[in-house]
């Protein structure tokens, strides 16, 4: 980057915020730190591509949750109170929000958001996405399914965190160009971390002689949560404890949860959202994190168990290969009936000595600023 011009304008574009997420903050201050003018935006303004404000970058993150169509609402006849009028608002509202016309909204809010990125690039604006998830946690329909393929294929730069990602794009549209593997930032020093080992477990109410996992975070099927609790059930030892905390998907979700951990004492299920200052409790009371996801791209969960020097066990699927090895964890095979449970049970045998300087000395690498440099390389800045 010429030092005599001014600085490239990027405009960070996700529908996820920071107060729900750190990671767009953080990727916000490292490109800062490296040079650029950078913005952050949760819905694309056409002025953004006329005015003195046009950037030259506009980097997505998050594309399942972009700019999605609120729930139709008959507004004229709310507050009717005749049953006719009634019946006519319930039946026009279920109409207007079957699957199917949802699904046609989306993919227009869709079409039109890739019409106004073809016409920045056409103008010479750089197009940039990060593959947080190369297929959606939760299946969101075709229109977004289609919205993935036309983005892999637009954009002018794929940013992926690791070279599984990459592969798997390759395999999947077989793009090899533009593809910037450009790791995933820690979180050390984001979140408050005062909490003693001792003190966390006292304010928990767990034994100070127990052996604790813990699984932090939204409640979701594709987590394996269902796996999680029969396994750790499985376990005989009477020390063991499991704390499984953060918001549930569905009163339905988290009362089959229920149901599977079946009255264990062991277990802690804490189903709520968990903040920021809190997120300390769990992790410094911990021995090790479970993460039994059934599908991963990129675990900026792994990062935070990290920068907090826990353990983590996980399988040997998307970016985990890639982030565990030696003291920093345990991978297992997924499709092995007792995988997950071998590995709980092995977690038991580890050496935790000095385990947490070792891992959060390791994971420091992981600099914010260092990533913002290799994603103005990536950009062409």
């Amino acid at each position: 980057m010429d030092e005599s011009s001014p600085p490239p304008r990027v405009l960070l574009l996700s529908a996820v915020g920071t107060r729900i997420n750190p990671y767009i903050g953080l990727l916000r201050d490292g490109l800062a730190a490296a040079g650029a003018d950078v913005r952050l935006a949760t819905q694309l303004d056409p002025a953004d591509l006329t005015s003195d404000r046009r950037p030259d970058v506009i980097h997505l993150h998050w594309l399942e949750r972009y700019d999605l169509p609120p729930t139709v609402v008959a507004a004229g006849l709310r507050g009717a109170t005749d049953l006719p009028r009634r019946a006519l608002r319930r039946a026009i509202e279920r109409a207007a929000n079957l699957p199917v016309v949802y699904q046609a909204r989306r993919r227009q809010r869709l079409r039109r958001l890739f019409a106004q990125l073809a016409a920045f690039q056409a103008g010479g604006g750089r197009v940039a996405f990060t593959v947080h998830n190369l297929d959606p946690h939760e299946d969101p329909g075709a229109a977004d399914r289609w919205a993935m393929t036309q983005m892999l294929r637009q954009a002018d730069v794929l940013h992926v965190h690791d070279a599984s990602t990459a592969d798997a794009i390759a395999a999947r549209c077989g793009r090899h160009a533009g593809v910037a593997i450009v790791p995933h930032g820690h979180y050390l020093a984001i979140y408050p971390n005062t909490v003693s080992h001792a003190a966390a477990r006292a304010r928990l109410d767990l034994p100070a002689d127990a052996f604790v996992y813990v699984c932090l975070g939204l409640m979701r099927p594709y987590k394996g949560l269902e796996e999680l609790l029969p396994a750790f059930r499985a376990l005989p030892e009477a020390d063991a404890r499991l704390l499984l905390a953060g918001q549930p998907g569905s009163p339905a979700y988290l009362a089959a949860l229920t149901d599977l951990a079946g009255g264990d004492p062991r277990i802690h299920l804490v189903p709520q959202y968990v903040p920021a200052e809190e997120v300390q409790v769990y992790l410094n009371a911990a021995d090790f994190c479970v993460l039994p996801y059934r599908q991963i791209t990129t675990s900026g969960a792994a990062l935070l168990m990290f920068s907090f020097g826990l353990p983590v066990i996980a399988p040997a699927l998307g970016a985990f290969p890639n982030l565990i090895a030696g003291r920093r964890g345990i991978l297992y095979d997924p499709a092995a009936p007792d995988g997950l449970a071998s590995a709980l049970a092995q977690a038991r045998g580890v050496d935790l000595g000095g385990v947490r300087e070792e891992i959060s000395a390791w994971v420091a690498q992981f600099d914010w600023g260092e990533i913002g440099k290799m994603l103005m390389a990536a950009y062409g800045m």
